[in-house]
């Protein structure tokens, strides 16, 4: 991973904006078990480089899933250790079918 700036995300490596976009995916799958609907999403953040002097970084940032429920809509994004949901809770990354399991039973905030 690289560093940011203040007012930009953190660009990360390849490798692990793919390892948490695998994390996202396992999710998303157990999810899915349990008849709720997310979409995965990479994304990238581009800066535009002025002729007057460097820009900053541009690169993959945090991917993140979209998940929905009766209750709302809610975003997860995941460190590696932890997923995390915009709403609030935050989950261990490594057993997915058990976040999914609570995610799917509990209200989720609207965000």
């Amino acid at each position: 991973m690289t560093t940011a700036s203040p007012t930009r995300e953190l660009i990360l490596t390849d490798a692990e904006a793919a390892r948490r976009m695998l994390l996202l995916a396992e999710l998303q799958a157990a999810l899915k078990t349990h008849q709720v609907r997310s979409v995965l999403a990479r994304r990238h953040q581009l800066v535009l480089r002025a002729p007057s002097g460097p820009g900053g970084p541009s690169g993959l940032t945090d991917p993140q899933l979209h998940i929905f429920t009766p209750d709302g809509t809610t975003v997860a994004t995941t460190d590696g250790i932890t997923c995390s949901l915009a709403s609030g809770p935050a989950y261990p990354a490594s057993d997915p079918s058990a976040a999914a399991a609570l995610i799917s039973r509990c209200p989720i905030a609207r965000t």
